[in-house]
């Protein structure tokens, strides 16, 4: 059975959440890892997770707007576990974009922006004066370069350099330095 780097990170259940995330990722024509990795960067792996500013809850942070495009609302998903989230929610999610999620940033701006799926790295998905902007500015102004664009590759630095810190935090922990490769690098593409 093939080990994911990312194993070490998930603390409840961890055998039926690995195979969920294989499953889910075989129907979604993709590695396992990159969907590890993209829950990892949302969540941290907490099925509960919510952001205060915009209400996006769970393993990939689903918007209210976006729950109720799915058929549900927030409170018939609190509370769910992360196997019935990756069932439920990150399937009939990402599903429309089998064969267009080629690398991990790809399955990322899947849930990030899917409208950025195929563009180049230069591709604005919004100018400082949007609030789509405002609520990423981040992205630009610590992972990106700060031009007042929220960019691709704003989008892929930040995911890459969480992704990397991840790493760091977890082999500098006794409980995981073990678990990971000395030499690990996650396979983005």
């Amino acid at each position: 059975m093939e080990i994911l780097p990312f194993e070490w990170l998930t603390f409840r259940n961890p055998f039926g959440f690995i195979s969920k995330v294989r499953e889910v990722s075989a129907k979604l024509q993709i590695k396992p890892e990159w969907l590890m990795l993209v829950i990892w960067v949302e969540s941290r792996f907490d099925s509960q997770a919510t952001n205060k500013s915009s209400n996006a809850f769970g393993l990939i942070q689903c918007l209210p707007s976006t729950l109720a495009r799915l058929g549900y609302t927030l409170d018939q998903v609190k509370g769910k576990y992360g196997e019935w989230q990756l069932e439920h929610l990150v399937l009939p999610y990402l599903k429309p974009y089998v064969g267009k999620m080629n690398c991990a940033y790809d399955v990322y701006l899947a849930v990030f922006s899917p409208v950025c799926l195929g563009k180049s790295d230069g591709y604005v998905i919004a100018l400082e004066h949007e609030k789509a902007y405002r609520g990423n500015k981040v992205l630009d102004t610590v992972y990106g370069d700060h031009d007042g664009k929220l960019e691709v590759i704003d989008v892929k630095c930040f995911f890459k350099q969480s992704v990397t810190k991840a790493i760091k935090l977890h082999k500098k922990d006794r409980k995981y330095a073990s678990k990971i490769p000395i030499l690990y690098e996650p396979s983005l593409y």
